[in-house]
């Protein structure tokens, strides 16, 4: 009896933890607590010394959370079913001394950082989105509530770099709105320190959570650090030729196929381009490198600027010689050798800019490039 009413009860406080774990809304980032963090400490053993202290009778409507009960706190986050099947299997565990609801109090008491980790799903999402006044809000009460905690908690090793990172990404996602250009250096050199720290208390980790951490973590400060645009991506191997734009972004001819098409990037190309130097226009990290269609081989990198998701393909590539999926790349670096691979009249360059994904709205490329003469 003792072993099963044991198993059910961790089974709740897992379920429990699941029921509130989540935010309301995708875009909110708010400091959650995950009970499943505790239920080891709450089946263990209990102090035969202990007594529930003003545990309300099953089904009751909850008081007002204080400071001091903070399983009422978290219970109020439930529903009244999931409260009454929670508040059963805590009494009768109290009752049979198998749960100690001291114990469980003082852990919570303490800053559950592995509560935190619903924070990155939350503000990873905010990289994509629109901010609002009410998203700007949330985020700075985020880090609020992280440079609170460790300040007040000891904090070392993985936790101290979780809550680094959150405290990186929060500032990261702030200064892309920031008002003035001073406000925006400032939290992007903080963002930089928390980036550096995370790195550092992370590097022996071999998780999959700090190892997702520790990429995020170096994209980021490539990003933060380098230019994005006003750069050629094809580059002359000699001599003193120069790139061209041989077509437009926009509604155009299609060179093979002769039907009216949209022409969804621009084509850079120069005499002798076969073999050219084709590089990224900003820090940033691969997400695709292969065969695309009419693309021919492609290569695909994504950046994160001012809060902005883009993504620049290079395509008509050579086979060989380009940078494979993952591969973190600077502003400038080179991802492959110009080419007429996939549907193509003659060796060019077919570059283009979209937003949001690899396959999201185009934009106009010239807005990203420096001047170029058009053909």
């Amino acid at each position: 009896m003792r072993k099963h009413l044991t198993g059910i009860a961790a089974g709740m406080l897992l379920f429990s933890g699941a029921l509130f774990g989540q935010a309301a809304d995708v875009g909110q980032a708010t400091l959650q607590y995950d009970l499943s963090a505790v239920s080891a400490a709450a089946t263990a053993g209990a102090d035969p010394g202990s007594q529930p202290q003003g545990f309300p009778a099953p089904g009751s409507v909850p008081a007002m959370a204080s400071q001091t009960n903070l399983i009422e706190m978290l219970l109020e986050k439930m529903g009244k079913k999931e409260q009454k099947i929670v508040r059963s299997v805590l009494e009768a565990g109290v009752e049979n001394k198998l749960i100690n609801l001291q114990k469980i109090e003082k852990q919570l008491g303490k800053i559950n950082v592995p509560a935190l980790v619903g924070l990155y799903s939350d503000i990873r999402a905010l990289k994509i989105s629109r901010l609002d006044l009410k998203k700007i809000e949330n985020i700075k009460t985020t880090l609020t509530q992280i440079d609170a905690a460790i300040k007040k908690a000891d904090i070392k090793g993985p936790d101290f770099g979780n809550l680094s990172f959150f405290a990186g990404m929060a500032r990261d996602r702030l200064a892309s709105v920031a008002d003035s250009e001073t406000e925006k250096s400032q939290l992007r050199a903080a963002a930089i320190e928390n980036y550096s720290a995370t790195i550092n208390a992370l590097a022996d980790d071999k998780s999959v959570a700090a190892q997702e951490k520790l990429a995020d973590s170096q994209e980021r400060l490539e990003t933060l650090s380098q230019p994005f645009g006003k750069l050629i991506p094809v580059e002359p191997t000699k001599g003193k030729s120069t790139a061209v734009i041989t077509s437009d972004y926009g509604t155009r001819i299609h060179p093979v196929k002769k039907t009216k098409r949209f022409h969804t990037g621009v084509d850079l190309a120069g005499w002798k381009c076969n073999g050219w130097k084709v590089m990224a226009i900003g820090p940033g990290r691969v997400v695709k490198s292969g065969w695309e269609s009419g693309y021919g081989y492609s290569v695909v990198v994504s950046h994160e600027i001012d809060g902005r998701m883009l993504f620049t393909r290079y395509a008509h590539l050579q086979k060989k010689n380009r940078l494979p999926v993952g591969r973190l790349v600077k502003s400038g670096e080179l991802l492959g050798y110009c080419n007429n691979t996939g549907v193509s009249t003659g060796a060019h360059l077919h570059f283009e800019v979209r937003e949001t994904s690899a396959s999201g709205e185009t934009l106009d490329p010239k807005g990203f490039l420096p001047p170029v003469d058009s053909l």
